[in-house]
């Protein structure tokens, strides 16, 4: 494995002024939730017991993989956390919509697309691309074929900012925190972060450990190393980052396919609601109650952005509301989320295609309605929980089997224990 890494190497990234910044931030955004989402597809599409085919040797090491898989999912949870902490101390928006699946990369080689792909040895080589660290000789992973990295692309200075190219994520963020220093010396540290009256997601209020407010250059800094430690590894040392968990993963997955009986996902393609805009020969689902099930599942997934994005947007001083914003947002993600994934990814798309499952294709309607108003997005975000647990409890009745019968009853449960979080009278909204 070469581990060579040029500190001279030059920056592809340009930033020249704030809006600078704030675009290639929001891309940054995007980029964290789509690879987030990749890992909760991978996650989902693992077989859950023995009556799948597993033996209990097996089981326990896919459970283990599952486990790996969903703490660098929460991980990227993080790092989006922090990117529009990051935006909002400039004084932007946060920024959490994405294109939706499958897109091909605006960041990395051309050959490089952004798409949600069962677990298995495609979606493993994926993600060690995705996650490799800067100055790794992509030839040194271990079966992994040579991409090629992307040539750098002279950008032409300008008033409005450009889509900008990078060779590895951290890449990207060393051109953010660069960055962030030049515009600090240009300006100075007190008029770049002006963002001080803007809500941050912290550990406390979300309990995800490494969040932290963004308020000057060395907050900025720490985030961005935060970002890269977490995937990369501390300039090179990659072995507890999310590169050396799924290089061990991939180890032990390429020694356990040996094995021609051992089949650890389920038979899962990425399965849609809508034909996505622009891609030819996607995979629609024709199976009617899946088709219901896909839409709550894209809806819960919507709700919990919207939870999120109004978090950011709420006012500082508002601390209970803060926290029932970020109740939600997680809630939604642990305990509707997550269930209706892994439960799609064992229902039929249709006739047309037997014996292959959904997988959740993470849609997002691209709007965003929440007023300003306290009280009217509280309304707003409580009634439509209760819409989505209604239309949960009405699946349940109709589900085919016993398993889902209980799977769509829990999320229903949880809908509705969540909706009493955000109840206007309990937080004095």
């Amino acid at each position: 494995m070469t581990e060579a890494r040029s500190e001279e190497e030059p920056y592809r990234i340009k930033i020249g002024s704030r809006e600078d910044l704030a675009f290639v931030l929001s891309e940054a955004s995007t980029l964290e939730h789509m690879i987030m989402c990749e890992y909760l597809f991978a996650a989902f599409s693992l077989k859950r017991d023995e009556s799948e085919g597993l033996t209990t040797e097996e089981l326990e090491k896919v459970r283990n993989w599952e486990g790996v898989i969903m703490t660098v999912a929460i991980q990227e949870m993080t790092h989006l956390a922090l990117v529009n902490n990051m935006l909002v101390s400039i004084g932007s928006s946060p920024y959490f919509q994405h294109s939706n699946f499958p897109q091909p990369s605006r960041y990395f080689s051309p050959n490089i697309r952004l798409a949600l792909i069962p677990f298995g040895e495609q979606a493993l080589r994926h993600f060690l691309y995705l996650e490799r660290p800067e100055g790794m000789s992509i030839e040194g992973v271990p079966g992994f074929e040579v991409l090629g990295d992307l040539n750098p692309v002279e950008l032409k200075g300008g008033i409005v900012p450009k889509q900008q190219y990078f060779s590895t994520v951290g890449n990207l963020y060393r051109g953010v925190e660069k960055g962030f220093g030049d515009l600090v010396a240009k300006y100075g540290e007190d008029a770049v972060f002006i963002g001080g009256g803007h809500t941050q997601a912290t550990e406390e209020v979300f309990g995800l450990p490494s969040l932290f407010e963004v308020k000057d250059l060395d907050s900025a800094r720490k985030a961005v190393e935060g970002i890269v430690e977490m995937g990369e590894g501390a300039r090179g040392d990659w072995t507890h980052a999310h590169f050396g968990m799924f290089l061990g993963i991939f180890k032990e997955f390429m020694e356990m396919k040996r094995s021609a009986s051992f089949r650890p996902t389920r038979p899962v393609v990425a399965a849609y609601v809508r034909p996505p805009v622009g891609v030819e020969n996607a995979t629609l689902i024709t199976d009617g109650f899946t088709l219901k099930v896909a839409d709550l599942f894209n809806a819960s997934y919507g709700l919990a952005v919207q939870a999120l994005s109004r978090f950011y947007i709420h006012e500082k001083e508002q601390t209970g509301e803060l926290q029932a914003l970020a109740d939600t947002a997680v809630g939604m993600m642990s305990r509707v989320i997550k269930p209706l994934g892994v439960a799609l990814t064992s229902m039929p798309v249709g006739t047309r295609l037997p014996g292959i499952t959904a997988g959740p294709s993470f849609e997002l309607q691209h709007r965003e309605y929440l007023l300003p108003h306290r009280r009217e997005a509280f309304l707003i975000l409580q009634e439509r929980t209760l819409e989505l647990a209604a239309n949960a409890a009405t699946l349940a009745h109709e589900a085919p089997s016993p398993p889902l019968r209980v799977q769509i009853g829990g999320v229903e449960s949880s809908l509705r224990e969540l909706a009493k979080g955000l109840a206007v009278d309990s937080i004095g909204a």
